[in-house]
Protein backbone atom coordinates (compact mmCIF):
# COMPACT_ATOMS: atom_id res chain seq x y z
CA UNK A 1 0.00 0.00 0.00
CA UNK A 2 1.48 3.39 -0.69
CA UNK A 3 1.03 6.16 1.37
CA UNK A 4 -0.18 9.39 0.64
CA UNK A 5 2.32 12.05 0.73
CA UNK A 6 0.09 14.39 3.06
CA UNK A 7 0.35 11.66 5.51
CA UNK A 8 4.27 11.03 5.34
CA UNK A 9 4.86 14.67 5.79
CA UNK A 10 2.56 15.09 8.45
CA UNK A 11 4.17 12.01 10.19
CA UNK A 12 7.81 13.14 9.28
CA UNK A 13 6.98 16.65 10.39
CA UNK A 14 5.45 15.54 13.75
CA UNK A 15 8.82 13.56 14.64
CA UNK A 16 10.57 16.73 13.70
CA UNK A 17 8.66 19.20 15.61
CA UNK A 18 10.91 21.23 18.12
CA UNK A 19 10.10 23.11 21.63
CA UNK A 20 12.00 26.17 22.30
CA UNK A 21 12.97 27.62 25.64
CA UNK A 22 12.24 31.16 26.87
CA UNK A 23 13.94 32.47 29.99
CA UNK A 24 16.28 34.78 31.86
CA UNK A 25 19.29 33.83 31.70
CA UNK A 26 21.21 32.90 35.22
CA UNK A 27 24.24 31.76 36.61
CA UNK A 28 26.65 29.14 35.22
CA UNK A 29 24.04 28.67 31.92
CA UNK A 30 25.56 25.52 30.13
CA UNK A 31 27.34 26.73 26.96
CA UNK A 32 28.22 24.31 23.95
CA UNK A 33 31.47 23.29 24.78
CA UNK A 34 29.68 22.29 28.03
CA UNK A 35 26.99 19.22 26.58
CA UNK A 36 28.02 18.54 22.63
CA UNK A 37 28.39 15.07 23.08
CA UNK A 38 27.35 14.27 26.39
CA UNK A 39 24.23 13.06 27.88
CA UNK A 40 22.39 16.17 29.15
CA UNK A 41 21.08 14.31 32.45
CA UNK A 42 24.42 13.01 33.26
CA UNK A 43 25.85 16.21 34.19
CA UNK A 44 26.05 17.62 37.26
CA UNK A 45 22.76 19.46 37.94
CA UNK A 46 24.42 22.86 38.75
CA UNK A 47 21.60 26.30 38.28
CA UNK A 48 21.56 26.28 34.60
CA UNK A 49 22.09 22.49 33.65
CA UNK A 50 19.34 21.99 36.58
CA UNK A 51 17.42 24.28 34.54
CA UNK A 52 17.96 22.33 30.95
CA UNK A 53 17.21 19.38 32.43
CA UNK A 54 14.18 19.92 33.37
CA UNK A 55 13.10 21.78 30.53
CA UNK A 56 14.21 18.61 28.51
CA UNK A 57 11.85 16.34 30.64
CA UNK A 58 8.70 18.95 30.49
CA UNK A 59 9.04 18.24 26.17
CA UNK A 60 9.03 14.51 26.51
CA UNK A 61 5.94 14.63 28.90
CA UNK A 62 4.47 16.98 26.31
CA UNK A 63 5.33 14.43 23.56
CA UNK A 64 8.35 16.28 21.44
CA UNK A 65 11.18 14.68 20.64
CA UNK A 66 13.78 17.83 20.34
CA UNK A 67 14.47 20.58 22.60
CA UNK A 68 16.55 23.95 21.93
CA UNK A 69 17.81 26.57 24.31
CA UNK A 70 19.71 29.14 23.41
CA UNK A 71 22.35 28.78 26.15
CA UNK A 72 23.43 25.76 24.70
CA UNK A 73 22.31 25.52 20.85
CA UNK A 74 24.43 28.43 19.98
CA UNK A 75 28.20 28.41 19.23
CA UNK A 76 28.75 31.90 20.34
CA UNK A 77 32.41 31.83 19.98
CA UNK A 78 31.46 31.36 15.91
CA UNK A 79 31.03 34.85 15.50
CA UNK A 80 29.59 33.99 12.26
CA UNK A 81 27.04 31.98 13.57
CA UNK A 82 25.89 34.25 16.58
CA UNK A 83 25.37 36.76 13.20
CA UNK A 84 22.77 34.06 11.84
CA UNK A 85 21.67 33.21 14.81
CA UNK A 86 20.47 36.56 15.90
CA UNK A 87 19.01 37.25 12.48
CA UNK A 88 17.20 33.89 12.68
CA UNK A 89 16.02 33.86 16.40
CA UNK A 90 12.60 35.20 15.52
CA UNK A 91 12.15 32.90 12.85
CA UNK A 92 13.61 29.58 15.10
CA UNK A 93 10.72 30.47 17.49
CA UNK A 94 7.90 31.32 14.86
CA UNK A 95 8.31 28.35 13.48
CA UNK A 96 8.45 25.84 16.70
CA UNK A 97 5.68 23.55 17.44
CA UNK A 98 5.49 25.01 21.47
CA UNK A 99 7.78 27.34 23.50
CA UNK A 100 8.21 26.83 27.15
CA UNK A 101 8.79 30.14 29.48
CA UNK A 102 10.06 29.61 32.75
CA UNK A 103 9.82 32.21 35.12
CA UNK A 104 12.30 31.44 37.82
CA UNK A 105 11.10 34.14 39.70
CA UNK A 106 7.06 33.27 39.98
CA UNK A 107 5.89 30.88 42.69
CA UNK A 108 3.31 28.47 42.38
CA UNK A 109 0.93 30.81 43.75
CA UNK A 110 2.24 34.15 42.01
CA UNK A 111 1.49 36.42 39.16
CA UNK A 112 3.08 36.36 35.88
CA UNK A 113 3.24 40.29 35.91
CA UNK A 114 5.73 40.08 38.86
CA UNK A 115 8.59 38.34 36.38
CA UNK A 116 11.76 40.27 35.29
CA UNK A 117 10.80 37.97 32.12
CA UNK A 118 8.76 40.93 30.93
CA UNK A 119 11.37 43.84 31.57
CA UNK A 120 13.95 41.72 29.05
CA UNK A 121 15.09 43.05 25.67
CA UNK A 122 15.41 39.71 24.08
CA UNK A 123 12.07 38.23 25.43
CA UNK A 124 10.05 40.29 23.74
CA UNK A 125 10.50 38.51 20.15
CA UNK A 126 10.08 35.55 22.24
CA UNK A 127 6.97 36.48 23.34
CA UNK A 128 5.87 37.78 20.13
CA UNK A 129 6.85 35.07 17.57
CA UNK A 130 5.47 31.92 18.95
CA UNK A 131 1.98 30.41 17.97
CA UNK A 132 1.60 28.25 21.08
CA UNK A 133 2.99 29.20 24.23
CA UNK A 134 3.21 27.72 27.51
CA UNK A 135 4.17 29.28 31.30
CA UNK A 136 5.79 27.35 33.44
CA UNK A 137 6.49 28.57 37.53
CA UNK A 138 9.65 28.25 39.29
CA UNK A 139 9.22 24.64 40.02
CA UNK A 140 8.46 23.91 36.70
CA UNK A 141 4.15 23.60 37.41
CA UNK A 142 2.38 24.64 34.58
CA UNK A 143 1.16 28.45 34.99
CA UNK A 144 -2.59 28.11 36.17
CA UNK A 145 -2.36 24.54 35.17
CA UNK A 146 -6.14 25.07 32.82
CA UNK A 147 -4.45 25.54 28.90
CA UNK A 148 -2.64 23.73 26.25
CA UNK A 149 -2.05 27.18 24.82
CA UNK A 150 -1.80 30.15 26.86
CA UNK A 151 -2.05 32.73 23.74
CA UNK A 152 -5.75 31.19 23.46
CA UNK A 153 -6.42 31.88 27.52
CA UNK A 154 -8.33 34.97 27.69
CA UNK A 155 -7.31 35.49 31.60
CA UNK A 156 -3.61 34.94 30.90
CA UNK A 157 -3.96 37.33 27.74
CA UNK A 158 -5.07 39.81 30.24
CA UNK A 159 -2.54 39.45 32.24
CA UNK A 160 0.50 39.24 29.76
CA UNK A 161 -1.41 42.78 28.18
CA UNK A 162 -0.83 43.46 31.70
CA UNK A 163 2.42 43.05 31.76
CA UNK A 164 3.36 44.60 28.64
CA UNK A 165 1.42 46.96 27.57
CA UNK A 166 1.11 45.21 24.03
CA UNK A 167 -2.72 44.17 23.03
CA UNK A 168 -4.07 40.55 22.59
CA UNK A 169 -4.34 41.27 18.54
CA UNK A 170 -0.44 41.61 18.90
CA UNK A 171 0.17 38.78 21.34
CA UNK A 172 -1.73 36.10 19.27
CA UNK A 173 -1.29 37.42 15.64
CA UNK A 174 2.03 39.25 14.81
CA UNK A 175 3.25 39.83 11.73
CA UNK A 176 6.96 41.06 11.98
CA UNK A 177 7.80 44.14 10.30
CA UNK A 178 8.27 47.96 10.16
CA UNK A 179 4.45 48.65 10.10
CA UNK A 180 3.41 50.84 12.96
CA UNK A 181 7.03 51.16 13.98
CA UNK A 182 6.61 54.03 17.12
CA UNK A 183 4.42 51.06 18.88
CA UNK A 184 6.76 48.63 18.71
CA UNK A 185 9.38 50.69 20.13
CA UNK A 186 7.50 51.59 22.53
CA UNK A 187 6.99 47.89 23.65
CA UNK A 188 10.71 47.53 23.99
CA UNK A 189 11.36 51.00 25.82
CA UNK A 190 10.55 49.72 29.22
CA UNK A 191 13.14 46.98 28.51
CA UNK A 192 17.11 46.35 29.06
CA UNK A 193 19.78 44.09 28.08
CA UNK A 194 23.15 42.81 29.75
CA UNK A 195 24.93 44.61 26.96
CA UNK A 196 23.79 47.33 25.71
CA UNK A 197 23.77 47.50 21.83
CA UNK A 198 21.44 44.04 22.24
CA UNK A 199 18.62 46.62 22.98
CA UNK A 200 19.05 47.13 19.02
CA UNK A 201 19.67 43.30 17.80
CA UNK A 202 16.95 42.05 20.18
CA UNK A 203 14.79 44.00 17.62
CA UNK A 204 15.85 42.91 14.37
CA UNK A 205 12.98 39.90 14.03
CA UNK A 206 10.24 42.46 15.53
CA UNK A 207 11.33 44.82 12.37
CA UNK A 208 12.18 42.00 10.03
CA UNK A 209 15.28 43.64 9.85
CA UNK A 210 18.97 42.73 8.83
CA UNK A 211 22.25 45.16 9.73
CA UNK A 212 25.46 43.53 10.61
CA UNK A 213 25.88 42.85 14.49
CA UNK A 214 28.90 44.64 15.75
CA UNK A 215 29.47 43.81 19.27
CA UNK A 216 31.92 46.59 20.99
CA UNK A 217 29.87 49.50 19.36
CA UNK A 218 27.88 51.30 21.30
CA UNK A 219 24.16 51.38 22.43
CA UNK A 220 23.76 54.51 20.98
CA UNK A 221 25.42 53.78 17.37
CA UNK A 222 22.94 50.17 17.53
CA UNK A 223 20.03 52.00 17.86
CA UNK A 224 21.07 54.57 15.21
CA UNK A 225 21.43 51.99 12.53
CA UNK A 226 18.24 50.39 13.86
CA UNK A 227 16.08 53.91 13.44
CA UNK A 228 17.60 54.39 10.07
CA UNK A 229 16.67 50.97 9.06
CA UNK A 230 13.56 51.24 9.99
CA UNK A 231 12.91 54.60 8.48
CA UNK A 232 14.66 53.80 5.10
CA UNK A 233 12.14 50.53 4.69
CA UNK A 234 9.04 52.53 6.23
CA UNK A 235 9.62 56.34 5.64
CA UNK A 236 7.16 56.37 9.28
CA UNK A 237 8.24 59.84 10.23
CA UNK A 238 6.74 59.03 13.60
CA UNK A 239 9.83 57.20 14.97
CA UNK A 240 10.87 61.23 14.95
CA UNK A 241 8.14 62.21 17.85
CA UNK A 242 10.40 62.11 21.15
CA UNK A 243 11.65 64.33 23.33
CA UNK A 244 15.30 64.11 25.00
CA UNK A 245 18.80 64.16 24.63
CA UNK A 246 19.40 63.51 20.49
CA UNK A 247 22.08 60.66 19.77
CA UNK A 248 25.74 61.31 18.55
CA UNK A 249 24.48 59.05 15.71
CA UNK A 250 22.19 61.40 14.26
CA UNK A 251 20.53 64.77 15.93
CA UNK A 252 16.98 63.15 15.08
CA UNK A 253 16.94 59.94 16.86
CA UNK A 254 17.13 59.75 20.45
CA UNK A 255 20.83 58.92 22.34
CA UNK A 256 18.60 55.58 23.81
CA UNK A 257 15.52 53.86 23.53
CA UNK A 258 14.01 55.07 26.76
CA UNK A 259 11.84 58.43 24.74
CA UNK A 260 9.65 55.62 23.00
CA UNK A 261 7.83 55.00 26.47
CA UNK A 262 5.95 58.52 25.91
CA UNK A 263 3.22 57.73 22.68
CA UNK A 264 3.27 60.52 20.32
CA UNK A 265 1.86 63.87 22.23
CA UNK A 266 -2.25 64.02 22.08
CA UNK A 267 -3.48 66.04 19.60
CA UNK A 268 -6.47 68.43 20.41
CA UNK A 269 -9.06 68.15 17.62
CA UNK A 270 -9.68 72.18 16.48
CA UNK A 271 -11.22 71.12 13.17
CA UNK A 272 -12.66 73.77 11.54
CA UNK A 273 -15.55 74.43 8.47
CA UNK A 274 -14.55 74.99 5.20
CA UNK A 275 -14.03 78.80 4.59
CA UNK A 276 -16.04 80.34 1.88
CA UNK A 277 -13.26 82.32 1.10
CA UNK A 278 -11.45 78.97 -0.43
CA UNK A 279 -14.33 79.27 -3.23
CA UNK A 280 -14.32 82.91 -3.89
CA UNK A 281 -10.68 83.68 -3.79
CA UNK A 282 -9.18 82.36 -6.84
CA UNK A 283 -5.58 83.28 -6.03
CA UNK A 284 -5.78 80.91 -2.91
CA UNK A 285 -7.39 78.08 -4.73
CA UNK A 286 -4.48 78.49 -7.13
CA UNK A 287 -2.12 78.26 -3.95
CA UNK A 288 -3.80 75.47 -2.50
CA UNK A 289 -3.67 73.73 -5.90
CA UNK A 290 0.15 74.13 -6.26
CA UNK A 291 0.50 72.98 -2.89
CA UNK A 292 -1.59 69.75 -3.53
CA UNK A 293 0.56 68.82 -6.02
CA UNK A 294 3.75 69.55 -4.32
CA UNK A 295 2.85 67.40 -1.28
CA UNK A 296 1.70 64.54 -3.79
CA UNK A 297 5.25 64.63 -5.56
CA UNK A 298 7.14 64.53 -2.21
CA UNK A 299 9.47 60.78 -1.58
CA UNK A 300 9.31 59.05 1.22
CA UNK A 301 11.63 59.77 4.46
CA UNK A 302 15.02 57.72 4.22
CA UNK A 303 18.47 57.81 5.46
CA UNK A 304 21.59 56.95 3.41
CA UNK A 305 25.02 58.15 4.71
CA UNK A 306 24.56 59.41 8.11
CA UNK A 307 21.73 61.87 6.49
CA UNK A 308 18.23 61.86 6.90
CA UNK A 309 16.24 63.01 3.74
CA UNK A 310 12.94 64.31 4.98
CA UNK A 311 10.15 65.73 3.48
CA UNK A 312 8.24 68.45 5.43
CA UNK A 313 6.55 71.29 5.19
CA UNK A 314 8.97 74.21 6.83
CA UNK A 315 7.97 77.27 8.55
CA UNK A 316 10.70 79.77 8.65
CA UNK A 317 11.25 81.40 12.28
CA UNK A 318 11.04 84.87 11.72
CA UNK A 319 11.38 86.09 15.50
CA UNK A 320 12.30 84.62 18.51
CA UNK A 321 12.44 85.67 22.33
CA UNK A 322 13.61 84.44 25.91
CA UNK A 323 11.03 84.80 28.22
CA UNK A 324 12.50 83.16 31.19
CA UNK A 325 15.75 81.80 32.07
CA UNK A 326 15.98 78.78 34.93
CA UNK A 327 19.24 78.67 36.26
CA UNK A 328 18.81 75.85 38.61
CA UNK A 329 18.04 73.31 35.71
CA UNK A 330 19.64 75.48 32.78
CA UNK A 331 16.33 75.70 30.90
CA UNK A 332 15.41 78.86 28.15
CA UNK A 333 12.29 79.28 27.43
CA UNK A 334 11.81 81.03 23.74
CA UNK A 335 8.45 81.96 22.57
CA UNK A 336 8.53 81.12 18.81
CA UNK A 337 7.03 83.44 15.71
CA UNK A 338 7.33 81.33 12.58
CA UNK A 339 5.46 82.29 9.42
CA UNK A 340 1.87 80.81 9.44
CA UNK A 341 1.86 79.55 12.81
CA UNK A 342 0.59 80.71 15.83
CA UNK A 343 2.83 82.34 18.66
CA UNK A 344 4.31 78.91 20.16
CA UNK A 345 6.96 78.40 23.42
CA UNK A 346 9.30 76.23 23.70
CA UNK A 347 11.73 74.98 26.53
CA UNK A 348 15.43 73.52 25.87
CA UNK A 349 18.63 73.76 27.41
CA UNK A 350 20.34 76.03 25.45
CA UNK A 351 19.79 79.93 24.07
CA UNK A 352 18.58 80.36 20.55
CA UNK A 353 20.68 82.57 18.37
CA UNK A 354 20.39 84.54 15.42
CA UNK A 355 23.02 85.40 13.16
CA UNK A 356 23.87 88.09 10.93
CA UNK A 357 21.56 86.61 8.25
CA UNK A 358 19.01 86.45 10.26
CA UNK A 359 17.41 84.03 12.29
CA UNK A 360 18.97 80.05 11.31
CA UNK A 361 15.87 78.70 12.82
CA UNK A 362 12.84 76.60 11.00
CA UNK A 363 9.88 75.05 12.78
CA UNK A 364 8.88 71.48 10.07
CA UNK A 365 5.64 68.95 9.75
CA UNK A 366 7.57 66.12 8.98
CA UNK A 367 5.44 64.46 5.87
CA UNK A 368 4.21 61.26 5.01
CA UNK A 369 1.36 60.27 1.86
CA UNK A 370 -0.79 59.10 4.69
CA UNK A 371 -1.61 62.19 6.03
CA UNK A 372 -3.27 62.70 2.55
CA UNK A 373 -4.85 59.42 3.05
CA UNK A 374 -7.10 58.75 1.04
CA UNK A 375 -6.44 60.34 -2.68
CA UNK A 376 -7.65 64.14 -2.81
CA UNK A 377 -9.88 65.63 -5.42
CA UNK A 378 -7.47 68.76 -6.70
CA UNK A 379 -10.36 70.64 -7.23
CA UNK A 380 -11.59 70.27 -3.80
CA UNK A 381 -9.73 72.16 -0.69
CA UNK A 382 -11.58 70.14 1.67
CA UNK A 383 -8.14 68.37 2.72
CA UNK A 384 -6.77 71.89 4.18
CA UNK A 385 -8.96 71.38 7.09
CA UNK A 386 -6.15 68.49 7.95
CA UNK A 387 -3.56 70.36 7.76
CA UNK A 388 -4.72 73.70 9.73
CA UNK A 389 -5.01 71.31 12.82
CA UNK A 390 -2.18 71.44 15.78
CA UNK A 391 0.83 68.79 14.64
CA UNK A 392 3.79 67.91 16.32
CA UNK A 393 7.12 69.82 14.81
CA UNK A 394 10.44 69.52 14.73
CA UNK A 395 13.14 72.55 15.40
CA UNK A 396 15.77 72.65 13.09
CA UNK A 397 19.26 74.71 12.58
CA UNK A 398 20.46 75.65 9.55
CA UNK A 399 23.82 74.89 8.82
CA UNK A 400 26.07 75.42 6.17
CA UNK A 401 25.90 73.59 2.54
CA UNK A 402 21.57 73.48 2.69
CA UNK A 403 21.85 70.94 5.42
CA UNK A 404 20.07 71.23 8.69
CA UNK A 405 20.31 69.68 12.47
CA UNK A 406 17.80 69.14 15.01
CA UNK A 407 18.06 71.01 18.09
CA UNK A 408 16.95 68.92 21.51
CA UNK A 409 14.28 69.93 23.49
CA UNK A 410 12.56 68.74 26.93
CA UNK A 411 8.88 69.23 25.86
CA UNK A 412 6.92 68.51 22.61
CA UNK A 413 6.51 71.53 20.16
CA UNK A 414 2.59 71.60 19.35
CA UNK A 415 2.42 74.13 16.40
CA UNK A 416 -1.23 75.48 15.79
CA UNK A 417 -1.49 77.09 12.05
CA UNK A 418 -3.44 79.97 12.41
CA UNK A 419 -6.11 79.02 9.70
CA UNK A 420 -5.98 77.71 5.65
CA UNK A 421 -3.85 80.77 4.39
CA UNK A 422 -1.07 80.03 7.92
CA UNK A 423 -1.42 76.45 6.09
CA UNK A 424 -0.10 77.37 2.72
CA UNK A 425 2.83 79.75 4.04
CA UNK A 426 4.75 76.86 4.77
CA UNK A 427 6.78 75.80 2.01
CA UNK A 428 6.83 72.40 0.65
CA UNK A 429 10.35 70.71 0.55
CA UNK A 430 13.05 67.70 1.31
CA UNK A 431 15.55 68.83 3.64
CA UNK A 432 18.72 66.91 4.35
CA UNK A 433 19.63 66.80 8.48
CA UNK A 434 22.63 65.32 9.40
Amino acid sequence: MVLPKSLIREAVSTYFRYVTLSHRWGKFEPLLRDIDGRVVYDLDPTDGLSKLQSFCLACCRHGYLWAWSDTCCIDKESSAELQETIGSMFSWYRQSALTMVHLADVSDMGGLTSSVWFKRGWTLQELLAPHTMLFFTRDWLLYRRSSSNHKKDSAILDELEQATSITSQYLTDFHPGVDDARSRLQWASMRCTTRPEDIAYSLLGVFSLHIPVLYGESAENALGRLLAEVISKSGDTSILDWVGQSSVFHSCFPATITPYQSLPVSLPDLTRPPSIRRICNLFFLRSARKMLHALSDLPLAKFANFRLILPCIVHRIKAITVTRVDTSTSTHVHQIQATGLSPTGIALSERLENTAKGVPYVLIHPWHPNLLHPVINTDDTSWLTRLEQPFSALLLKELPHKEYRRVALFCHILACPTNSVGVLKGKVNTLTIV
